[in-house]
């Protein structure tokens, strides 16, 4: 028997062994000559596995046995949010790897568990083929400030590729769209492939499609960043009011938010784009540029690619501007902004006046103080809708 063709793969995500098994079983058939996979009934006892895979099949002489999640038959802690299952012994099936399997037969079992799994299976097969654990990092909190691990990125980026086919990412569009959704690779794959259609065969994915289709703005706090950058007041008013009437609004991953914290909410979020726009209108004044954020000249369709974009443009130099300051409103961040996202804020920036975004700074601890007083809903929407409806000063 060939030590590859029993396989064990485990994890504590259930898409990434979904994935896993059947990217094995698949490998398996080939190596098999296109046996066909037989997946094993969930309930199946360990000694009904072993006949299968020791007895000839007149059938199908060659075939890869596929067990979805063998989880009772190994030492392996409950993940969270799945069932418990009743132990079986697997002494059965460990004997028939010891004893040896027919060259012509495979065997892929996948292993649902909270840590990596142990027992007398998990031997049998490490000493009969392959036991492979793809380790899952803990989730960051809060969601709505995502800071993901290097080796989470890397897990991420993967499912990117093989949902993505031969579409392929921009890497904001890639960073914005794990910002988004978090350490979560079955709604990530779900996503990368609506993306991957909207593209077209052979495509590529901006962030402009990704903020178009992942999660749309309306009726969520995404709407928030594009009411206050284009100073258009109605989606902000249009939320507060579905979301006092009971309608769902959502947060940045799409996940309904209740109204209790909405004002917090709408509040840090537009007060961090003021404090960003005021930054950047200053930044560009000191990189003697102020006459390049100017509405007349930002709403040009050229702007973008042959203003901003281009080598030695404003949007290298303040990235470099922003890299030097470690005081700047994007410092806490792991990476800078895109150069596509930082066009969309000083284009904001040139919305407004240093002196109004000052003054809606100024003011906005007594609307912070009214928020945590519980009666801060009207004091926001004052603050937030006239800063939107007024002239630039």
């Amino acid at each position: 028997m060939s030590g590859e063709t029993v396989i064990l793969v485990a994890s504590s995500d259930d898409y990434l062994l979904e994935e896993a098994v059947a990217e094995e079983a698949a490998r398996l058939s080939e190596r098999l000559g296109g046996a066909p996979i037989v997946p094993l009934a969930d309930e199946m006892a360990p000694e009904t596995a072993a006949t299968e895979l020791t007895s000839p099949s007149l059938f199908e002489p060659r075939r890869v046995l596929v067990m979805a999640d063998a989880r009772a038959w190994v030492d392996a802690r409950t993940p969270s949010g799945a069932p418990a299952v009743t132990a079986m012994d697997a002494g059965p099936l460990v004997n028939a790897l010891e004893a040896g399997v027919p060259e012509d037969v495979g065997l892929v079992l996948g292993v649902w568990a909270g840590a990596k799994p142990s027992g007398p299976l998990v031997k049998a097969v490490a000493r009969a083929g392959r036991f492979r654990w793809i380790p899952v990092p803990p989730a960051p909190k809060p969601w709505e400030d995502v800071v993901l691990s290097r080796e989470q990125v890397q897990v991420l980026e993967g499912v990117v590729v093989r949902a993505g086919g031969d579409v392929s990412f921009e890497p904001g569009a890639q960073q914005l769209l794990l910002e988004r959704l978090g350490f979560a690779p079955r709604l990530l794959a779900q996503e990368v492939r609506k993306l991957s259609a909207a593209a077209g065969v052979g495509g590529r994915v901006d962030e402009a499609l990704v903020r178009r289709l992942t999660f749309p703005a309306q009726r969520s706090l995404d709407g928030v960043r594009d009411a206050v950058l284009g100073r258009e007041p109605a989606p902000i008013v249009d939320l507060v009011a579905a979301a006092e009437a009971g309608v769902p609004v959502r947060d940045w991953r799409g996940q309904p938010l209740p109204i209790a914290v909405l004002p917090a909410m709408l509040f840090g979020q537009a007060f961090n784009l003021f404090e960003q726009l005021l930054y950047l209108r200053r930044a560009v004044a000191v990189l003697g540029a102020s006459d390049e954020i100017v509405p007349a000249r930002t709403s040009s369709r050229q702007w973008y690619a042959q203003r901003f974009k281009v080598k030695g443009g404003l949007g290298e130099r303040l990235l470099a501007f922003i890299a030097d300051d470690a005081s700047s409103p994007f410092s806490g961040k792991k990476k800078p902004p895109s150069v596509w996202s930082l066009s969309k804020l000083v284009e904001g920036a040139g919305k407004y006046g240093e002196a109004q975004l000052v003054g809606l700074l100024a003011g906005a601890g007594q609307v912070e103080a009214a928020i945590r007083r519980e009666s801060g809903l009207n004091a926001l929407l004052v603050w937030l809708i006239g800063a939107l409806s007024a002239q630039p000063a």
